[in-house]
């Protein structure tokens, strides 16, 4: 960061050196690089000193796939649950609460897998100025990119696919509760029932039932991200057409990872920043080793255009 705000400071320096030559000059460029596609307009104040702000589109990557669904208890199966969830909802029907509703899936019976998608979401917008310290086609370029902190989405793929999941989780919670049903918690007992989950070292990850049968994750960064680089190119050539070279960083700070979770101590469902030193051993390597990455690269090759 020190280095970031000693290019700022020369920039500034630069600036004020070469108002005089005050020599103003347009043009657009389009790129392709490690932030997507990126498009912006530029100025020119003089041979030293150079403005570009745009946008750069970064696709919508997806990826699809399936995960195991679990029980809290390593020796019940999903697949053991279809049978005994019937007799469950004989007693949340006496006691007139919500019913597990497995209509919506093949032949009735609870899945052993959640189809999930994974979405990457970084279009950002930038300001950068760019700095020729011997008037050449070298440059320090300092300034920032903006855009969304959530970059990075996990959802199952058919909407509310969870709902009868949250039923059946409410029921397990309302079971063990001080004012439970005596029917109800006769069943939960007799089978051993507990929640659809997955322990994570401290976090026990679970679909909130305020999500309506939909579960997701997702990864944070900073939504302001300062950028320091150097290339070659103006961004308004000197004739009509041109390119130009960027490699730099934005710093975007540490991501953090936010998974629905379940306090059993509190009885409260609730989106968490998983902590790596919290999420058991070989999350909690991968969780530590992502929070390393507190700049992205940025690779970029331009053409440009002047308009005047």
């Amino acid at each position: 960061m020190k280095k970031l705000l000693t290019l700022c400071s020369f920039a500034l320096l630069s600036l004020g050196a070469s108002a005089q030559a005050f020599d103003p000059h347009f043009g657009i460029g389009v790129g392709v690089g490690t932030t997507g596609i990126d498009i912006d307009a530029s100025l020119t104040i003089n041979k030293y000193i150079g403005l570009r702000g745009g946008v750069d589109i970064m696709p919508k990557f997806k990826v699809n796939k399936d995960i195991d669904l679990k029980t809290e208890s390593a020796n019940k199966k999903i697949s053991q649950l279809t049978t005994e969830i019937g007799a469950l909802n004989q007693q949340l029907a006496a006691a007139g609460m919500q019913q597990v509703d497995l209509n919506q899936y093949p032949n009735g019976n609870l899945p052993e897998k959640l189809d999930i998608e994974g979405k990457l979401d970084n279009t950002v917008g930038h300001v950068l100025i760019d700095i020729h310290p011997f008037a050449t086609s070298f440059r320090l370029t300092v300034g920032a990119y903006f855009g969304k902190d959530q970059i990075i989405d996990v959802y199952n793929e058919k909407d509310g696919y969870l709902s009868p999941i949250n039923a059946y989780n409410l029921a397990i919670i309302n079971a063990n509760s001080a004012s439970a049903d005596p029917g109800v918690r006769q069943v939960v007992n007799q089978y051993n029932l507990t929640m659809i989950g997955g322990e994570l070292g401290d976090y026990f990850i679970t679909p909130n039932p305020a999500e309506n049968g939909n579960v997701k994750a997702y990864a944070k960064v900073k939504s302001f991200r300062p950028y320091v680089g150097l290339g070659f190119g103006r961004a308004v050539p000197k004739k009509r057409i041109g390119c130009q070279f960027d490699l730099g960083v934005q710093f975007w700070g540490k991501p953090e990872i936010y998974v629905p979770t379940y306090d059993k101590t509190a009885g409260t469902f609730q989106y968490e920043k998983i902590d790596g030193d919290k999420a058991g051993d070989d999350a909690g390597k991968v969780l530590k080793t992502v929070s390393k990455f507190s700049v992205y690269p940025v690779l970029n090759f331009r053409l440009v255009g002047r308009i005047f």
